[in-house]
């Protein structure tokens, strides 16, 4: 989903000043529907039932009207409440839909509008001025059918006569995508309008010289009668921390981020900011609290909700009160507050050298730099990496979870009227959690693991949003398993990089979830890896899948900064990625060095003459300063001296002769120093055998009689 009024409103303009792009409506006839389900691509939540009327423009829908919409154009229909609602004024309009059917998948840009009725002919009501218009919003139609298409105001207007309600496709269609908008049996002039070119103006959908509709065009709005849901009746704002929980460490620069959970849609802003004792200083405001929703069904949109960056390097160590203030366009606020502890200059070992990705041999200068002023020493850690990697994740189905009528095998779709197709949240976390689960934290949860995830759904939001919020992600898994022994940790990375997600995994042993953005939107479960780079920076991962229940394998690169993987043949950009860990586990991980003097900056020399060349190891380090914070930092790299080394050059001298063949006698006769670059160099006939032959082929080689050593 795309927010752009901005952009929106000057195409609206466009439409009254200059002709569109050019359209056809030939071949146009009028196909009676039959008995379809409808299916439903929402953006917004559901209005209460109790409360929502719905005002429509027909009767009961009928035909469908083919090889008319080509896209390019706006639709208008003649809306009154007073024919559908009891106390209908005022009328607070939230949505507007216009349903259609499609013979195929198709890809739309649209937005609604709400018009005043222009009178100047009493006996035909015109659209008149413009009241409001919605951001645009990018929506994906799967596969032929018949869809509702609620599209929300970005806020409710309040109406207290008739109006008309537009509905704008504002990209051309594949015409292979067959799409119609629909009508009842019952024409009547004035009441449904189209333009598609400027220089002809709006045409009566029921008289015109193009196609006469058999009916009235299809559309309605979704509102509350009788002063319901103005702005007087939203709830009061209600606000929580996300990012940080009491007690946390935050290093020098984070993000904050809060989560306005009272449905409220007049907020204004957000404000965050901070206080040692004293009065609270601002850190910033955010006025977007736009989010992406991932369903596993439609486009998940864009934002990161209220979030703000936060540089406290400048302040002094020690603890602080974070406040978030959520207030209203009405004055009304609401508060939440937690205790940091800020480390401005954090004991985080950072590696200069080498760098993730990098292609080393041995002897590697591991180098590394800290701004912390009180760091005695740095440890450095090793460990190796398999090839190919797998956490064990077991696949759950979402089509399994999110049963309405009782029957849980019966394909939970949306289609029918149950929850399943918007569970890929819930599932991802459940199998997440399950990992830990099967380490033995069985006290997590009691099986099934489908339980589980109807309960992460129910903390998540899942069904009342129709999907899962990344911030209902975050904070219900840190409110479900807080009361449950607290021992899940929870970290997050937006626009997460392979490397990150390798370390997370496999190195650190963590659980991972990936927030996909793009069409559609969903959630997936990081089960592990395949090899290394493959294509000019891209890499395999293994993903098991909610929508699909398969592990499946994605691609992952970085393109032009932006981290995507590619799944369901399209490239999506990879939003943000939470992991999870417990207290108490220990990876496993090779002690190699200290050093104690930073004097002259950290670093050890990695001498691994047991590695081999396309190996991939882990190289960390990790600091305590003298305040007891902790500090780590690892980059993930390759190791290769196939083009390190000259062959036969053992001690690195850029030359091969009795130097180097001494070293390689010691080494096979005296159990001496291996090569530079590990023992396999020592095979330099390549028979993959390291004995007295190879020192014959070296001395054959010294005399020109054979070729270079192979290492």
């Amino acid at each position: 989903m795309t927010r752009s009024p901005v952009r929106y409103f000057f195409i609206f303009l466009l439409l009254i000043a200059a002709p569109l792009f050019g359209q056809t409506k030939t071949n146009v006839q009028a196909v009676k529907i039959g008995d379809i389900p409808q299916r439903e691509i929402r953006f917004a939540p559901m209005l209460s039932a109790a409360d929502t009327c719905f005002v429509t423009s027909y009767d009961s829908i009928v035909w469908q009207i083919d090889s008319w919409v080509v896209g390019n154009e706006l639709y208008k229909a003649y809306l009154d409440p007073s024919t559908a609602c009891a106390d209908p004024y005022p009328y607070t309009i939230y949505e507007i839909n216009m349903p259609m059917t499609f013979q195929g998948a198709a890809d739309l840009v649209v937005s609604v509008d709400v018009e005043a009725v222009d009178l100047s002919d009493p006996t035909c009501p015109y659209p008149g001025d413009l009241l409001t218009i919605s951001s645009s919003y990018q929506l994906t139609v799967p596969e032929a059918g018949f869809y509702s298409l609620p599209i929300p105001l970005d806020t409710p207007i309040v109406v207290n006569g008739p109006f008309f309600a537009g509905f704008f496709i504002a990209n051309e269609l594949d015409p292979y995508a067959g799409a119609a908008v629909t009508t009842d049996n019952t024409p009547a002039l004035c009441t449904g309008y189209n333009i598609w070119d400027t220089t002809l103006g709006f045409i009566d959908l029921n008289n015109n010289e193009y196609y006469s509709f058999p009916g009235r065009l299809v559309m309605y709005a979704s509102g509350i009668p009788g002063g319901g849901g103005g702005s007087t009746t939203q709830p009061e704002p209600l606000i929580d921390l996300v990012s940080h929980k009491m007690v946390d460490t935050v290093y020098g620069q984070t993000e904050l981020w809060a989560r306005e959970s009272s449905g409220s849609e007049i907020i204004d802003y957000v404000q965050f900011e901070y206080s040692n004792g004293g009065s609270f200083i601002e850190i910033g405001r955010d006025f977007d609290g736009t989010r992406p929703i991932r369903n596993g069904s439609t486009t998940a949109g864009s934002g990161d909700g209220y979030a703000v960056s936060w540089d406290c390097s400048f302040l002094t160590e020690g603890a602080y009160t974070l406040r978030a203030t959520a207030v209203d366009t009405l004055g009304r606020s609401a508060q939440s507050t937690t205790t940091l502890y800020v480390e401005p200059t954090p004991p985080i070992p950072k590696i200069t050298s080498p760098s993730n990705g990098e292609a080393v041999c041995a002897p590697v200068d591991v180098l590394v730099s800290s701004s912390d002023e009180n760091m005695p020493s740095v440890n450095f850690f090793k460990q190796a990496g398999a090839s190919t990697f797998s956490e064990g994740v077991t696949v759950l189905a979402q089509s399994m979870l999110g049963d309405v009528n009782g029957d849980k095998f019966d394909n939970n779709l949306a289609a029918n009227g149950e929850f399943g197709d918007y569970y890929s949240g819930p599932a991802a976390a459940a199998m997440a959690v399950e990992v830990w689960y099967n380490r033995g934290y069985t006290y997590l949860y009691a099986p099934p693991v489908a339980d589980l995830a109807e309960n992460l759904a129910t903390a998540f939001k899942t069904r009342d949003n129709f999907g899962t919020y990344d911030e209902d992600m975050f904070k219900g898994l840190y409110d479900y398993f807080l009361p449950r022994g607290a021992v899940l940790d929870f970290d997050y990375k937006r626009n997460p990089d392979y490397y990150t997600l390798r370390t997370w995994l496999e190195f650190d042993q963590r659980s991972v979830l990936l927030g996909v953005g793009g069409s559609p939107g969903l959630w997936g479960t990081l089960d592990g890896f395949e090899g290394w780079e493959y294509n000019d920076g891209q890499f395999t991962i293994i993903v098991a899948n909610p929508i699909t229940g398969l592990k499946e394998q994605w691609g992952i690169r970085n393109n032009n900064g932006t981290n995507e993987v590619y799944t369901g043949g399209v490239w999506h950009p990879l939003d943000i990625a939470i992991s999870i860990g417990a207290i108490n586990w220990s990876p496993p991980r090779t002690f190699v060095a200290t050093d104690n003097n930073g004097l002259d900056g950290w670093d050890f020399v990695w001498d691994e003459a047991t590695a081999t060349d396309s190996s991939v190891y882990y190289l960390n380090t990790t600091a305590i300063d003298q305040t007891n914070i902790k500090g780590s930092a690892t980059a993930l790299v390759l190791y290769d001296c196939s083009s390190a080394y000259a062959p036969g050059d053992y001690n690195r001298d850029g030359f091969t002769n009795f130097l180097d063949l001494n070293i390689l006698i010691d080494f096979i006769t005296k159990q001496g120093s291996p090569p530079a670059g590990g023992a396999a160099r020592a095979d330099c006939n390549c028979d993959n055998n390291i004995n007295f032959a190879d020192i014959i082929y070296y001395l054959n080689f010294m005399y020109g009689s054979v070729a270079p050593p192979c290492h």
